[in-house]
């Protein structure tokens, strides 16, 4: 190569190769063919080789060509990249964010942090997924989500040091069940009831069959549901049982419309972790987003910070 390319020569390399036609990239580019075509050998005299064949429809690249496309493609790539993120750090956050939260977090905490968001970073746009523990951090570690905020069992800490919280777990019942109509319930206590639990994979299975297997008792599972909300329903009609985070039914607690006792010997809390995306570097807006909600959960959730029930 007699003297280095130009970025902008690199960038007409990759344009020529992806529309294949010197006459499609003149036109892209609203210029005359015979511009792009001294371009072109412009390039190839500088590198010092031909990288295209001429063919009667148009271009293509040669095994050479071939060879350094990736390369210039994967250069360019990163160049770009990093010269968004230098100009994202002078402007304001903007862009879309990604945001698992689990059910049992997600009906109260998800109006807050639009609406903080909206008030003090409305350029930022948010795209909320909700569901069952094990799926939203599956999401997350697939790359489908930027932010995740799940449980994670305190047996299996991934030693991140991402814990905001801590979640006790709840035997519910309906109204007027005698089972749930104490404070407490011990985990032995659970041997054989009817319970409705989400389908595998589940998170807190393991845990369950874990102590079920040390405590000697039976876990009765009669029914399996990955609807938080129908899981609810199905124990308020009567005769079978739900473990549920605390937080998941605070609002049918205090109208009267579940009943729920804190399983303890062992107690079953789990961590609420805030948990960003290890697929790529975390952009200004999931980083405004990942501050939001872990203040939100502060502010909504002061009895998961306190380890109170309430």
């Amino acid at each position: 190569m007699s003297s280095p390319l130009a970025i902008d020569q690199w960038q007409l390399f990759l344009q020529i190769a992806e529309c294949g036609s010197l006459t499609v990239t003149a036109a892209a580019r609203d210029v005359a063919q015979s511009a792009i075509s001294r371009q072109l050998g412009a390039i190839e005299r500088s590198f010092g080789a031909m990288l295209f064949e001429r063919t009667a429809r148009g271009v293509r690249l040669n095994e050479i060509g071939q060879r350094l496309y990736p390369r210039v493609k994967d250069w360019i790539q990163a160049g770009q990249l990093l010269t968004d993120d230098a100009s994202d750090k002078l402007r304001e956050p903007a862009g879309l964010v990604r945001l698992g939260v689990i059910d049992s977090l997600a009906d109260a905490l998800s109006g807050p942090v639009y609406l903080e968001l909206e008030r003090t970073f409305p350029k930022v746009r948010l795209h909320l997924v909700s569901g069952m523990s094990g799926r939203v951090s599956s999401c997350l570690e697939r790359g489908e989500l930027d932010i995740a905020l799940f449980s994670e069992n305190t047996r299996g800490r991934s030693g991140r040091g991402d814990g905001i919280a801590k979640m006790p777990h709840v035997l519910i019942g309906a109204p007027g069940d005698p089972l749930t109509a104490t404070e407490t319930i011990p985990f032995d206590l659970l041997d054989n009831v009817p319970l409705v639990v989400p389908g595998l994979p589940y998170a807190f299975h393991n845990v369950l069959e874990h102590w079920a297997s040390r405590r000697g008792i039976h876990l009765n599972i009669r029914l399996e549901c990955d609807s938080l909300n129908l899981q609810k329903k199905i124990v308020a009609a009567g005769g079978i049982y739900a473990i549920v985070g605390i937080s998941a039914v605070r609002t049918e607690i205090a109208q009267l419309e579940l009943q729920a006792a804190r399983i303890v010997q062992p107690s079953l809390d789990r961590n609420i972790v805030l948990r960003l995306s290890p697929h790529t570097a975390p952009t200004q807006a999931c980083q405004t987003v990942f501050a939001i909600v872990r203040r939100q959960v502060k502010q909504v959730f002061p009895h998961l910070i306190n380890g109170s029930l309430v």
